[in-house]
């Protein structure tokens, strides 16, 4: 059997088995942040709140657009017809980075809201038990400043409550170095098993790492080697269920008490985007389009 068909296949193997492990110990379908805050208490009580963190992303779990134009599924199904049918007249771009710029014009229109009325509240009273946080989104550092707005607009602050990084890294950065992985708190194993690659420039700011579409389990293991203190649970959220795979797989590796939940409040509207015709989002962005285009010449 030829070398690299071997490897994928073991490779396979091994995220099925982690999957497999994952939801039969430490993971969990919610529709409702009531169950994360359930979690985050229990790991208080067992450890103090000093010693647990609550690592959240942001599309579709803290926030989600308010129309169907630029949401996480509107993004996920332009990156489909660029893979698959490049010469769709529904695409917004002719590339991906074409299509990242879309995504950052759109962040910048737009506003977000919260996927649970009472999501910011839920989070607010987590912060008051004095639990670290990170906001962990693979979104990349241009769409920061959209970014931060909206999360301020809809009632969250993970600034005062961030992980205590000494000394956090100041703008654009290398997460790791796949010649001195130790020294970024990865082991050579583990960049063996999460795949990675050469290393994008991810950002952190204001308790958010925006990760550029990284591996989340291998960021998030690079953020905690930089906290003096360690913590001895994590509370994960996330709508993708790879995130939630990869970040469970990772955490538990290292023997961190993880609990981490496939967050499926937005299901519905993915769902109902996903089997609808797209002309209405079409539609908007050739709106939009030629009107920025009269706008600026």
């Amino acid at each position: 059997m030829p070398r690299l068909l071997l490897s994928s296949l073991v490779y396979a193997a091994t995220c099925l088995q982690a999957a497999s492990v994952c939801f039969a110990a430490g993971a969990l379908d919610t529709k409702d942040f009531a169950d994360v805050a359930a979690a985050v208490d229990e790991a208080v009580t067992r450890y103090g709140a000093d010693k647990v963190a609550l690592v959240c992303d942001i599309d579709n779990t803290l926030l989600a657009m308010r129309g169907d134009l630029g949401s996480d599924q509107w993004f996920e199904w332009q990156a489909y017809l660029l893979k698959h049918e490049p010469e769709s007249k529904q695409l917004v771009a002719k590339d991906f980075d074409g299509l990242l710029a879309a995504q950052g014009l759109l962040f910048t229109l737009g506003h977000m809201r919260p996927t649970q009325p009472d999501l910011p509240e839920k989070v607010a009273a987590i912060q008051a038990q004095g639990v670290r946080t990170l906001v962990l989104t693979s979104r990349g550092d241009e769409y920061r400043d959209a970014t931060e707005r909206e999360l301020l607009a809809n009632g969250y602050d993970f600034r005062s409550t961030r992980l205590p990084i000494e000394d956090p890294p100041c703008g654009l950065y290398q997460p790791y170095d796949l010649d001195d992985i130790e020294s970024s708190g990865l082991t050579a194993e583990e960049a063996r098993l999460f795949r990675l690659e050469e290393a994008r420039d991810a950002s952190f700011g204001a308790g958010v790492m925006m990760t550029a579409g990284q591996h989340k389990g291998a960021m998030l293991l690079s953020m905690l080697h930089k906290c003096p203190e360690k913590f001895e649970a994590v509370v994960f959220v996330d709508d993708h269920g790879r995130h939630v795979v990869r970040v469970y797989d990772a955490l538990a590796r290292r023997g961190i008490d993880v609990t981490a939940f496939h967050y499926k409040r937005e299901d519905a509207n993915v769902k109902r985007f996903e089997y609808s015709d797209k002309a209405k989002v079409t539609r908007q962005w050739r709106q939009l389009d030629k009107t920025l285009g009269a706008v600026f010449n």
